[in-house]
């Protein structure tokens, strides 16, 4: 008897894996598992009429995510209209955190609660016998709860995914590697908040030989899935040296505690291609005592200052609408949070998800939240429906402003440079983002009209030097490199000239050694040594050359720029520019030929 093993993905992305169903197939071998991918943009109609189609299929299985949950519900009614008499089972965790409920919603066989792994043989032998399902711990039908959740004490007795083939690493770039399960913190909002405590590691041995597959496999994207990845000091070191070693160029996301950073921790992440994930949630020490989380601003600001002494990518999560928590301090988590200056700042409506010690206490603290998916929260005692309007509108145009325009390389310097909170500059952006012109156009007058309006229309040239900059990364990021010529060119009449393609001329206020140092002094101070540098920028051996021009040069290049012209006609008009042409082409700014 076969199961298909039906996942259903936000998106189509390098997070779409099933990796669920994977570890569900790896760990039933004598059986026939077959994976399945769908996403959200698929109607019920067409997943259902897939999963019925092949006779052979002797059961169909859902994991359930709080995103999947209502096209699965819509899905299984679809398929009990064309093949009535299919068992059908789902687990994961919005399954695990409401057994019940999904099982009126659905009216399924079979539910599994908690590690698939040590439920699925015996759910699958059943079938295959004909026999009912098994009364075990984990496994819930209309006849018999299970008020326990299955749970494996050693998983490193479960099969990989990865290194026994379940699942298929050429389908996909990225992939969800599972290091951990388990958490030793108990945040009321998170589905761990009613977990043991404990954190099972997979072992080491494990951990190389899946890095060594997912070498082979060309993965290029890992999202890591640990919540706490670097509680264990000496495990985090190992692990990162071995990525290091076997995977250098593979880009992976974290999840991590400050608590735990220190600066060889800091150190040995920036030896790896990664971004860090940070949950702050809030800057109150007081909402986040509300959670069951402890916090020391100072500490957290040190231990990021880290990250950013070494170099590394991180990112921070706030949420609103926690409990005790307002409006106005929203707004101070924001301010605190931007002044870390992460790469990134991801913001979040708080979601009272079942099976969370939240959820159980949302009576007691009158939280008022949707019950069903999302589970979002609409009201609390002190953030009205109208306050968390505001705080959705402000966290809209953060992203927008911060996270959108690459906020991390400029944000800090316009709010020094006009003495201005991080808040004030969103909201004059959210109030103005209503016009209808592209962003990155907007973003440069916008930010001109801010300056003029705080009278400080002359510090507006070194962000505009600092925002052109910018720009000219991101065009030349992916773009092609020039070679140094490997022989002597001679400059002969008929020689054919050409610009390389990386190249990008841009006339900057501040001398461009300050520019590609990062701007490395406040905008009074570099104003102080400002005129005007025409400067031409291009790719050579994939790494950026810089060079100053003169505005006989610039008009050159200007000729040259997507035509070629013969040496003949470009000296006819331009006297003396040997030098230039020549050393042109030996920087490999100039293409000869």
């Amino acid at each position: 008897m076969k199961l298909v093993m039906a996942t259903i993905h936000l998106e189509e992305s390098t997070r779409a894996i099933p990796l669920a169903a994977a570890c569900l197939k790896a760990a039933a071998p004598k059986h026939d598992i077959e994976l399945k991918d769908f996403t959200l943009e698929h109607s019920a109609r067409l997943i259902a009429e897939d999963l019925t189609s092949d006779e052979s299929c002797g059961c169909i299985g859902f994991p359930i995510y709080l995103w999947n949950r209502s096209l699965a519900l819509e899905v299984i009614s679809a398929i009990r209209k064309i093949r009535p008499g299919v068992p059908i089972i789902a687990g994961g965790p919005d399954v695990t955190a409401a057994p019940q409920a999904f099982l009126d919603d659905s009216g399924i066989e079979l539910v599994m609660q908690g590690e698939g792994e040590e439920l699925i043989n015996p759910v699958l032998d059943a079938l295959e016998a004909g026999e009912p399902f098994p009364r075990i711990p984990g496994l819930s039908t209309a006849d018999f709860f299970s008020p326990r959740s299955a749970f494996c004490k050693d998983i490193n007795t479960l099969e990989s995914p990865i290194l026994s083939g379940s699942l298929d690493l050429s389908r996909n770039p990225g992939l969800l590697w599972e290091l951990s399960r388990g958490c030793p913190f108990a945040c009321d909002f998170c589905f761990e908040s009613k977990g043991s405590g404990m954190v099972r590691v997979f072992d080491t041995e494990r951990i190389r030989k899946e890095l060594k597959v997912m070498r082979e496999a060309g993965i290029q994207q890992v999202f890591v899935l640990d919540p706490t990845f670097n509680v264990n000091r000496d495990r985090v070191l190992s692990i990162l040296g071995w990525i290091r070693e076997l995977t250098p160029e593979t880009y992976y996301y974290f999840e991590i505690r400050t608590e735990f950073l220190d600066e060889e921790t800091a150190e040995a992440f920036a030896s790896v291609p990664c971004t860090l994930q940070i949950g702050l949630q809030s800057s109150s020490p007081e909402v986040l005592k509300n959670i069951n989380r402890n916090f020391d601003p100072d500490e957290f600001r040190a231990k990021t200052d880290l990250l950013g002494q070494a170099g590394v990518s991180f990112g921070v999560d706030l949420i609103y609408g926690l409990p005790g928590d307002t409006l106005s301090g929203f707004r101070d988590s924001i301010e605190y949070a931007l002044s870390l200056e992460p790469n990134h700042l991801d913001l979040f409506p708080l979601a009272v998800l079942p099976g969370t010690a939240l959820y159980d206490r949302r009576n007691d603290l009158d939280l008022k939240a949707d019950s069903s998916d999302p589970y979002i929260v609409r009201e609390t005692p002190d953030f009205s429906p109208e306050d968390l309007k505001s705080a959705s509108e402000l966290s809209e145009a953060c992203d927008s402003l911060y996270n959108k325009n690459r906020g991390i390389s400029w944000f800090s310097r316009v709010c020094y440079d006009l003495d201005m909170t991080a808040v004030d500059l969103v909201i004059k952006w959210k109030n103005l983002n209503e016009s209808a012109v592209p962003q990155d156009i907007l973003l440069k007058d916008f930010l001109r009209d801010v300056y003029e309006e705080a009278g400080q229309i002359r510090l507006y040239s070194v962000l505009e030097d600092l925002l052109g900059y910018l720009d000219i990364l991101e065009e030349l990021e992916n773009g092609e490199s020039s070679t140094i010529p490997g022989e002597h060119i001679l400059l002969e009449d008929d020689l054919m000239l050409s610009l390389h393609s990386s190249c990008r001329v841009q006339e900057l206020h501040l001398h461009p050694t300050v520019v590609t140092a990062g701007f490395p002094a406040s905008s009074e101070e570099l104003m102080v040594d400002s005129e005007l540098f025409r400067t031409l920028f291009w790719l050579r051996d994939y790494e950026l050359c810089v060079d100053l021009l003169s505005e006989e040069e610039e008009e050159i290049i200007g000729k040259l720029k997507g035509r070629k012209i013969s040496y003949k006609d470009l000296k006819a008009s331009y006297k003396g520019i040997d030098e230039f042409i020549l050393s042109g082409i030996l920087e490999a700014y100039i293409i000869a030929g």
